[in-house]
């Protein structure tokens, strides 16, 4: 029986923590803005609604269409390390709801890390096996002992960037499958407040469902959620010890 004591529990980085809160502080803005300017705009969000129609009528009339755009947007940009994931979530919990655009966004993300993976084992592993052979092989020894526990910890909390993450672990022999199924579901609780937050948006038809409980709890939610998920990490790791 292996007995490597597990990597102690990181705590969030600096830039994480920064990007979380980035996220949050920006929609904050923007309500604390609303209320003050609500005597300037349409009470009613004539605009919001007739944006918010279109694209669900659009997703109406072009259902397979839109979930094959999304799921290979989100794939894509997975892939090939691009910003803009944050922003595509929203969109999707807005035009499918939290439930459809959590999947949807959910398997895309997880498809395109593996695909960048996969491509890194590739290309990238031989060459960093010619240049770095001995400090490669460090690295396999530490992923071969504690590979899942790493991988599920940076993927329910991103302290180390999404794409650094997909190139790190196709340096090492972590079978396809344990990477694809421990990104799913490492990553599910961030894909879900993301999205439902996009879902509160698409339902706001009027001024005061800014105020809104459901509104409040996923905006909270989105700012909280790295706090909220390091206790369980913490007791995850202490399980398997």
């Amino acid at each position: 029986m292996n007995q490597t004591s597990p990597t102690p529990a990181r705590p969030l980085a600096p830039t994480a923590a920064i990007r979380w809160w980035a996220v949050f502080a920006a929609i904050v803005l923007l309500l604390a803005w609303l209320v003050p300017a609500g005597h300037q705009l349409d009470p009613d969000f004539a605009a919001w609604r007739a944006w918010q129609e279109a694209l669900r009528d659009l997703i109406a009339r072009h259902w397979l269409l839109a979930v094959a755009l999304v799921f290979v947007l989100h794939t894509l940009l997975a892939a090939l390390g691009l910003p803009g994931a944050s922003l595509l979530m929203f969109a999707a919990g807005s035009g499918f709801g939290a439930a459809l655009g959590t999947l949807l966004c959910l398997t895309g993300c997880t498809a395109g890390a593996t695909l960048a993976m996969l491509g890194s084992r590739r290309w990238l592993q031989p060459w960093v096996r010619r240049r770095y052979g001995a400090r490669l092989a460090e690295l396999e020894a530490r992923i071969a002992a504690d590979g899942a526990s790493w991988l599920f910890s940076l993927r329910l909390l991103p302290v180390v960037p999404f794409t650094v993450v997909n190139l790190a672990a196709g340096l090492t022999p972590m079978r396809t499958w344990t990477f694809t199924w421990i990104s799913f579901v490492g990553m599910a609780a961030g894909t879900f407040v993301y999205v439902n937050a996009g879902s509160e948006l698409g339902h706001v038809r009027h001024l005061a469902d800014l105020h809104s409980p459901s509104m409040l709890a996923s905006l909270a939610a989105l700012a909280l959620l790295p706090w909220l998920l390091k206790p369980l990490l913490r007791r995850l790791r202490l399980a398997t010890r």
